[in-house]
């Protein structure tokens, strides 16, 4: 071989190795069709009660394709509020519901409306006890914990978004399905989550 032809061998092997060590690009995301950071809230709160199912499913469509978090407040509260108050009524004590307003006026469910509108999922990265859904947004409302919130696979987050929504406690209704016969949910063992069905 010449030391031409070694010259040229090896910049190609240069030139592949440069091409091969470059980080390869991101993919390009898609449109937003979903944010689930509490369950239970899009269905029970844009628009439960719309007995158009295409009106329903466009509202709840809308909520989930909502990226901007800025404008989740100023686009969903109404409409939640709105809901929020038809789920108070449920044991037939109007008030009760967690952070209610104390008078039957306007207004009344906008602090819980405004709280669940920001559809995230809020941890206390601090706290290494974590057994309470909802407990980092309880702490922002003056419910005072050292819970890390979040959720985990074992806790029934629809069970508590219907006893907050309808009694303002942590407990005491339920949506009426029960676990799955197949195995349980871990917090200490991989994979977490049940086989699937």
């Amino acid at each position: 071989m010449t030391r031409r032809t070694l010259s040229l061998i090896a910049i190609g092997f240069i030139g592949i190795g440069l091409t091969a060590c470059k980080d390869p690009l991101p993919p390009t995301l898609g449109a937003q069709i979903d944010r689930m950071g509490r369950p239970g809230v899009n269905t029970a709160l844009t628009d439960p009660f719309n007995l158009n199912t295409s009106m329903k499913a466009a509202a709840q469509d809308a909520y989930n394709a909502a990226g901007a978090p800025s404008q989740w407040s100023p686009s969903f509260a109404p409409r939640i509020a709105a809901n929020l108050a038809i789920l108070d009524s449920l044991d037939t004590v109007c008030g009760n519901q967690l952070l209610a307003g104390p008078s039957a006026a306007s207004g009344r469910y906008n602090t819980l409306a405004t709280v669940l509108s920001d559809d995230q999922l809020y941890v206390n990265s601090g706290s290494g006890t974590c057994t309470t859904y909802l407990a980092v947004e309880a702490n922002a409302v003056g419910i005072a914990n050292t819970d890390c919130g979040g959720r985990t696979p074992i806790v029934d987050v629809i069970d508590r978004t219907y006893s907050v929504l309808a009694l303002g406690a942590l407990s005491g209704v339920t949506d009426g399905i029960a676990a799955d016969a197949d195995g349980g949910h871990s917090t200490t063992a991989f994979p977490f989550l049940r086989r699937a069905n």
